[in-house]
């Protein structure tokens, strides 16, 4: 995930960006309730399949559960994330009521999950070799031009 800070409601948050074992489990299992599909459809373009991750996440109502997930106040710091500080996170977050604030969370919501899944599960593609993740050309394709996107 890149580095940057966020601010939100007068704080400033950071992207979790060397996840633990809890985290990572933690995340999966939030998107599995959330029902989130990352496997990009065969005929889904990479905006389609961009815009039903962000409806699907919406639609969940797990939304702020999840950013609360990728991101933590810069005064916890990344290495002091725990599921209880996703879910203040994401408790502030949804309290907020300023146009500026709303509009920089619609924008991370796809961000964040775009920068999580393209670093997280590229460490699992690559170190579970009987595991039955693996990415298509196509997947592999999307989050690169996505981070690359991103990162412009």
């Amino acid at each position: 995930m890149s580095p940057e800070k966020t601010i939100l409601g007068g704080r400033t948050f950071v992207p979790v960006t060397e996840s633990t074992v809890e985290h990572d489990l933690y995340f999966h299992g939030l998107a599995g309730r959330a029902g989130l599909r990352f496997e990009k459809g065969e005929r889904e373009t990479p905006e389609d399949f961009g815009a039903r991750i962000l409806d699907e996440t919406v639609q969940s109502g797990k939304a702020l559960e999840l950013i609360g997930c990728l991101m933590v106040p810069e005064e916890v710091g990344v290495d002091g994330w725990t599921p209880e500080e996703a879910r203040k996170t994401a408790a502030f977050i949804g309290q907020l009521r300023g146009d500026e604030d709303k509009a920089r969370v619609r924008g991370l919501i796809l961000s964040l999950l775009m920068d999580f899944f393209r670093c997280g599960l590229a460490s699992i593609w690559t170190s579970q070799s009987s595991s039955r993740i693996r990415p298509t050309d196509s997947q592999t394709e999307f989050l690169t031009a996505t981070a690359a996107g991103a990162a412009s």
